[in-house]
């Protein structure tokens, strides 16, 4: 009997315990639901924060703007005032603001005001047109007034004539063969530097190598150097010259090498160098001959060493000079 009645009560215990059981789970349960409703809660609260920070930011930038503008716009209207006062013209544009002509040159007259109409833009591209035709009529007569006048723009510029040559007597010290051309002489000559000058000549035909060594001559000092077959000549000797024969000019007898030739009625100094492109040379070697005399001329006056004589050639009359 007391058996029966402890199993009994064992029963309700269980019951109790496994009825307790059940109601711990469901509260855990409970909790852990309740755990993350917390922290949803929080999530939200931290992004409103956040929201009302930004917005807060927002406006008091956009305040700080508005006050930056005004100040703005109270130092343009300054400037404004004190630039006229200053008698700068302003140019109303279609904003409505007003633009300084300071930048422009004051004594081109400016529009005061800009106004747009709807034809403005081809208007303003006929002016473009019109004004680009001027400036080619313009450039065309200045090409033309150039062109008539030549000569007017050189006035002060020094005459071609005989005194631009640099003519002076040399001495032909000595005078081999060309080693890479048969028609032509490699001379070494004096012409009173302190250096002897390389001078190549087209002579082999007309003057013997024995002929050439130590010689008197006139020799043009002022050519541009020039390679001849590999060799650089820097002057050249004046000759009489026709088709069939040539001669070299001789300088009077008492010359010495380094002697200027002179021409009397022609008194300028003469060119440091030629220059290739004017043509000097080129312009004057027509008027160089020599009379029935064998004097070498220019124009007629004799190639001439002051106080010494003049120069000839040998036997050549009335022939050209080159």
């Amino acid at each position: 009997m007391f058996l029966a009645c402890f199993l009994v009560k064992m029963a309700a215990n269980n019951a109790v315990l496994n009825r307790l059981e059940q109601k711990g789970t469901e509260a855990d349960q409970v909790i852990e639901y309740l755990k993350q409703q917390v922290a949803l809660l929080k999530e939200k609260a931290m992004s409103t924060l956040v929201l009302q920070a930004s917005l807060q930011e927002e406006k008091k930038l956009r305040v700080e703007n508005a006050k930056l503008k005004k100040e703005i716009e109270g130092l343009k209207q300054e400037l404004i005032q004190a630039e006229v006062q200053n008698g700068v013209k302003q140019i109303s544009v279609p904003s409505g603001t007003m633009v300084s002509t300071a930048l422009f040159s004051e004594d081109v007259p400016q529009p005061t005001a800009i106004t747009l109409s709807p034809g403005s833009k081809d208007q303003i591209k006929g002016e473009n047109e019109e004004k680009k035709k001027k400036e080619k009529v313009e450039k065309k007569g200045e090409k033309k007034e150039k062109k008539q006048q030549p000569a007017s723009g050189h006035s002060d510029a020094k005459p071609v004539d005989v005194s631009c040559l640099d003519l002076r007597v040399g001495c032909i010290i000595t005078a081999k063969k060309h080693p890479d051309a048969d028609t032509l002489y490699v001379e070494e000559v004096d012409v009173g530097e302190a250096s002897l000058r390389t001078v190549v000549s087209g002579l082999v035909k007309h003057v013997s190598l024995d002929q050439m060594q130590n010689r008197m001559a006139i020799l043009l000092c002022n050519l541009k150097p020039a390679k001849m077959r590999g060799v650089v000549s820097q002057a050249m000797v004046m000759c009489a010259s026709s088709p069939e024969k040539v001669e070299i000019l001789a300088p009077p007898p008492e010359a010495v090498p380094g002697d200027r030739i002179t021409f009397e009625g022609f008194s300028g100094n003469p060119e440091k160098e030629l220059n290739p492109k004017k043509k000097i040379w080129e312009q004057i070697q027509p008027d160089l001959h020599t009379n029935d005399q064998c004097v070498a001329t220019y124009k007629g006056v004799p190639f001439e060493v002051k106080g010494k004589g003049v120069c000839r050639a040998e036997t050549m009359a009335n022939s050209g000079i080159k």
